[in-house]
């Protein structure tokens, strides 16, 4: 079975990451996996780096978060940290990149 973005970049970060580690919290599953990965400081290959961070810049809401949302508040600031780890990204080079997912853990 090939492996979904997600499942590559839990893998693949250093340190790895659990890619759904709380299963009660299906719906936030890219929330707490990026989260992981800031709390770590992990190292991950651009060639994931760049697709993963590009989700988060063209959502549609990423221009114009709730503020008063905790979530989405934690989650602006850790698209950028993450972005700020090596190797750094340049969140605005994103702009427009379409990325598809289909994610068998998402089932």
């Amino acid at each position: 079975m090939v492996k979904g973005l997600f499942q590559r970049v839990a893998d693949e970060a250093r340190p790895p990451a659990v890619l759904g580690r709380y299963p009660g919290m299906r719906d936030y599953f890219t929330e707490v996996l990026l989260d992981d990965l800031v709390e770590s400081g992990a190292w991950l290959d651009l060639e994931l780096k760049i697709p993963f961070l590009a989700l988060w810049v063209n959502d549609e809401d990423f221009d114009f978060p709730d503020w008063n949302d905790p979530l989405i508040a934690i989650d602006q600031a850790n698209v950028r940290k993450f972005a700020a780890i090596d190797p750094v990204v340049d969140l605005e080079s994103l702009r427009g990149m379409k990325v598809y997912v289909i994610e068998p853990y998402m089932r």
